[in-house]
């Protein structure tokens, strides 16, 4: 599996012969997906302007669709801009009728502290766990929401381990049954947010030094371009090791009014428009579990809806594949894996 091809843009494995990524939707000459420290990744996203017409960027062999741009400019911490009469074609005509220029820019102007809740559901065994992840990232939140799988009791259990952020960061914190619907328990973090936006972490995650600092200008950028839904790649960690299984991008970063669907593998993409959901590189979830882990939750899964187990996935994720980050983090970056 280490040999398995990737694009070398999102790190998606690509099928034999494919010149299209079939997840950032990249496309490229000749028979080879360019590599992760490919020149034209910097090169392009430096440029001031780029021209879209017929639906598509093309530059120097490569081709790219209006998102697949963004989300290249979000791996340097860059974005785009349409202009205003752009903007107001968008969606209106198709966008193979479009012709206009882009603008890419650094996007950290006018970033601002984010209106961003932490969301998390958990069990009452996970309580430490859970003050961890809020004392670790106590300024990147407005707000923490925690449902507890569980009875009152153990909310009020939560509650009094959490009196130690009074006066750092607001805190809410109720009690309700999990009974085998993640996608219902996420929902209550949802309902229970007063922020705008909610980051969804479960208790084996943390967001990567990246999207830690890089949530103001995710947020502002996804305002700017009625994002709904924003996904990270996930970096799976299993006993440690990287594993194959990447990227595994998680639609994490959540507008408060936004439900998920599926009670497990759960999702808040159905409903939504595909211009209002948007992929960034701009940050990454670590996740860290166990090989034992990976095998209990496959059969949990599976007990829940028939399929859900998904064992190509749990294949993957016991594979080891340590090149990872330096592979797709491409020369000058910091070393995810520390």
């Amino acid at each position: 599996m280490s040999d398995l091809a990737r694009c070398g843009l999102c790190g998606a494995i690509l099928t034999p012969e494919r010149t299209i990524c079939p997840s950032c939707r990249l496309a490229w000459d000749g028979d080879s997906p360019p590599r992760p420290d490919d020149h034209r990744w910097v090169a392009l996203s430096q440029r001031d302007r780029v021209r879209l017409s017929g639906g598509d960027i093309r530059f120097d062999g490569l081709t790219l669709g209006l998102e697949t741009i963004r989300t290249l400019a979000s791996r340097f911490d860059r974005t785009v801009a349409l202009g205003p009469i752009a903007r107001r074609l968008l969606g209106r005509i198709p966008i193979r009728l479009l012709s206009a220029d882009i603008r890419l820019y650094d996007a950290h102007s006018g970033a601002r502290r984010p209106d961003v809740a932490l969301g998390c559901i958990t069990t009452v065994q996970d309580l430490d766990l859970v003050v961890e992840l809020i004392a670790a990232h106590p300024s990147c939140f407005a707000e923490a929401v925690v449902v507890v799988d569980g009875a009152p009791s153990d909310a009020a259990t939560f509650r009094e381990k959490f009196a130690r952020f009074v006066g750092v960061l607001p805190i809410t914190v109720e009690a309700h049954p999990l009974d085998r619907d993640f996608g219902g328990q996420r929902n209550r973090v949802q309902a229970l947010a007063r922020s705008g936006w909610l980051l969804h972490l479960d208790t084996d995650e943390t967001p990567d030094p990246r999207l830690a600092a890089n949530l103001g200008w995710i947020v502002a950028d996804a305002e700017r371009h009625g994002d709904r839904a924003i996904g990270f790649p996930r970096i799976n960690l299993v006993d440690d090791i990287p594993s194959a299984f990447y990227p595994d991008v998680q639609y994490r970063l959540i507008r408060s009014d936004v439900r998920f669907t599926g009670k497990v593998h759960e999702s808040p993409l159905p409903g939504l428009h595909w211009r209002q959901i948007h992929a960034s590189l701009g940050g990454a979830i670590r996740h860290r579990l166990s090989g034992e882990r990976v095998k209990s939750r496959s059969k949990q899964y599976e007990a829940i809806a028939a399929g859900a187990g998904k064992p190509g996935d749990e294949a993957l994720l016991l594979h080891p594949w340590p090149t990872i980050a330096q592979d797709l983090l491409g020369p000058g970056r910091d070393a995810v894996f520390r």
